[in-house]
């Protein structure tokens, strides 16, 4: 996004505290933020909040913009951290998630949860795929074959704190992946399913 005309003047105006200065870098960097967080939510009001509270941030913290910087950037990576915090509260919040999930069901009467499943699905067999095959080996035992750590140790021939570690790592990889290349909804699917 290119900066807007006579930025670094109206970003020190926001910093002093001036509103009208602050609603012109609302209104410039609107559409294109909202557009960045609809791609990881696939939630209009979602994304709108998520706006909002991005914007909520960057007047909370305008003392420490410094306008000789991008401020696009900084926007931005405000945004990407919040989408983050959201999901980790998603996977946490089972009242949260299921109003989202009742938002996506108003939203659409198709099969969206067949393309959320397959897409999940999709994700998550690439992020194994990028697996060590030791790791997929632990992976496959603990968490799909339900196999405790001390009877994979024992199929595998290693310890018992070596299956742990390889699970910890596997599963840090995995969500990783998800979080990087899936959206807000699948990533917040996905951490609650690893959790359980």
């Amino acid at each position: 996004m290119e900066r807007m005309p006579s930025e670094e003047e109206v970003l020190n105006r926001m910093r002093d505290g001036d509103e009208s200065a602050f609603s012109s870098i609302y209104r410039h960097y609107h559409p294109g933020l909202y557009v960045y967080l609809l791609r990881f939510c696939k939630v209009p009001s979602l994304a709108e909040d998520l706006v909002h509270d991005v914007f909520l941030k960057v007047w909370e913290i305008r003392e420490r913009i410094n306008p000789q910087l991008s401020f696009s950037g900084y926007l931005y990576r405000i945004a990407r951290n919040h989408v983050l915090k959201t999901i980790h509260k998603l996977a946490d919040d089972h009242a949260l998630r299921a109003q989202l999930f009742m938002q996506l069901q108003e939203r659409e009467h198709s099969n969206e949860t067949d393309v959320l499943s397959k897409e999940y699905n999709r994700l998550f067999q690439e992020a194994f795929a990028g697996l060590t095959v030791q790791r997929q080996n632990v992976f496959r035992l603990c968490r799909q074959e339900g196999k405790s750590y001390d009877e994979a140790a024992a199929i595998l021939g290693i310890s018992r704190n070596a299956v742990k570690k390889h699970m910890v790592l596997s599963m840090r990889f995995i969500q990783d992946y998800i979080y990087r290349h899936g959206d807000i909804l699948i990533a917040s699917c996905m951490v609650a399913a690893m959790m359980n």
